[in-house]
């Protein structure tokens, strides 16, 4: 799993998580139903740019307003791997 934190202009979602093959499982702190089951490539994700994403029929193939900043990946262990590049 990984969470995407996004920068807050004062949009309803702050954060997704996103599982290992890129689909949005969780928004937040609103608009979860929305965004849950869109495709984000996890490998082009940098902090600093905008969120690229995969949502059709309202997004295809391209980017949210707001950029990432802070890419949290979880591993199986408590420790967890925290990547800010």
């Amino acid at each position: 799993m990984t969470k995407i934190i996004l920068e807050d202009l004062g949009q309803d979602f702050l954060w997704l998580t996103v599982n290992d093959d890129g689909r949005v499982i969780d928004a937040g702190p609103f608009q979860g139903n929305i965004w849950r089951g869109a495709y984000i490539p996890l490998q082009v994700v940098r902090v600093g740019e905008r969120c690229p994403i995969h949502h059709p029929p309202h997004i295809k193939f391209g980017y949210l307003r707001y950029r990432v900043t802070e890419i949290d990946r979880e591993s199986n262990d408590e420790n967890g791997i925290k990547d800010e590049t």
